[in-house]
């Protein structure tokens, strides 16, 4: 057999790379059926969702691992190539379109390059890439080596073993990329309602939408790991009810049950707390010394491993916007902000002038996996789960 093609099934060319601390698939939009509707029931078929395991799927069984990314040339004079990203539901049927990935997006001037949408020079490549999700621009160094993105260095960063090549991403403009503006209520801090609890919380919308909290105001000491969240169903369950009436506030939906279908990645939602010490999910310990700030973040109703790289980026923004709850909580050391998660830190530079947010910028590694082609059954012919 041919294990390019198929009589009874149907095959789209693409690649699995990582990027950061995720990993996804990578083709191109022409490979995807031209009705929205059609496109997400192929894409459910092809990750294996509905599905806690996504066994009969690409989908890698965690939220960082069940992603997709649409990427071509841009017909855009400020950019090279445009990329269109979106989150695949695990157990739910849901193809979210309304967020971005921060880890994922450093693997798409991999890709463009790869694919030959730009000419690499060596020793790195500037590409600019346009985000259809987020309206905005994004500068990217690719490291090339012979002609291709080059897999070796020295960098490192907390999620993922070993080193890498550093890529580095300049998000220009962040501010209102999703909500038209970087405070999307008009205010540094709302106060939601929830099962008769008065919750304040700060929404801020920098390279992606977060709702932030204080840790105590959850009664977290803010060093939770993601095994010890997810031993809380209830406490899961009511974060989940303050995301949904997030999204009430914002105009999203109209009630909060709705978010987690209609709205089940975007806005994120994070706790925050001081720099503190603790110990990580992969033995090591953090000194308070080496923080800025310490963060636990949820994105589609799971705890994260780390912490979404848009997410890091929205936060690093927030501490720079008075009398938001990241600023009053964050220890300012320089223009760069250190994020204490579960497994390790994560450094975002930030570059602002009074609370506007010029660009916020991330160094991560990437890496090609596979190239090939994937299989997914005829639609028709298929049940899916509810």
């Amino acid at each position: 057999m041919n294990l390019d093609t198929s009589s009874v099934q149907h095959g789209i060319d693409g690649c699995l790379i990582r990027g950061g601390t995720s990993k996804g698939f990578f083709t191109t939009p022409a490979t995807m059926p031209a009705d929205p509707e059609k496109r997400d029931e192929l894409l459910l078929e092809l990750f294996g969702s509905p599905d806690p395991l996504q066994v009969d799927g690409l989908g890698g069984s965690h939220t960082h691992t069940s992603k997709l990314m649409l990427v071509n040339d841009s017909d855009r004079p400020d950019a090279d190539i445009a990329y269109e990203y979106a989150q695949i539901g695990i157990s739910n049927p849901t193809v979210d379109w309304s967020g971005n990935c921060g880890n994922l997006v450093s693997a798409v001037g991999v890709y463009g390059i790869l694919e030959g949408f730009v000419t690499p020079t060596e020793p790195t490549t500037t590409v600019r890439i346009y985000s259809e999700n987020t309206d905005s621009i994004i500068e990217q160094d690719v490291p090339v080596v012979d002609g291709e993105p080059n897999p070796y260095g020295t960098y490192s960063i907390d999620g993922v073993p070993g080193t890498g090549a550093r890529v580095q991403s300049r998000y220009l403009e962040p501010g209102g990329g999703i909500l038209e503006t970087t405070l999307p209520t008009g205010n540094a801090t709302d106060e939601l309602v929830v099962d008769g609890e008065p919750y304040e919380v700060s929404i801020v919308d920098a390279t992606n939408v977060t709702v932030f909290l204080r840790a105590s105001d959850l009664d977290l000491t803010g060093t939770e790991s993601p095994a010890d969240l997810e031993e809380d169903e209830e406490f899961l369950e009511r974060l989940e009810r303050i995301r949904g009436q997030a999204c009430v506030t914002l105009g999203l939906v109209d009630e909060p049950a709705d978010a987690l279908e209609q709205r089940p990645t975007m806005p994120f939602i994070a706790a925050v707390s001081e720099p503190q010490r603790y110990d990580t999910t992969v033995e090591a310990t953090i000194d308070a010394a080496d923080l800025d700030i310490t963060a636990r973040m949820v994105s589609t109703q799971r705890p994260h491993h780390a912490y979404a790289t848009t997410g890091a980026m929205c936060l690093a923004a927030a501490t720079r916007i008075p009398e938001t709850i990241p600023a009053e909580t964050a220890r300012r050391t320089g223009d760069a902000v250190r994020i204490g998660h579960p497994k390790g830190t994560m450094t975002i530079g930030v570059d602002d002038d009074a609370g506007t947010i010029n660009h916020v910028s991330i160094g991560r590694t990437a890496r090609l996996l596979m190239s090939g082609t994937a299989f997914y059954r005829d639609l028709e012919r298929v049940e899916r789960p509810n």
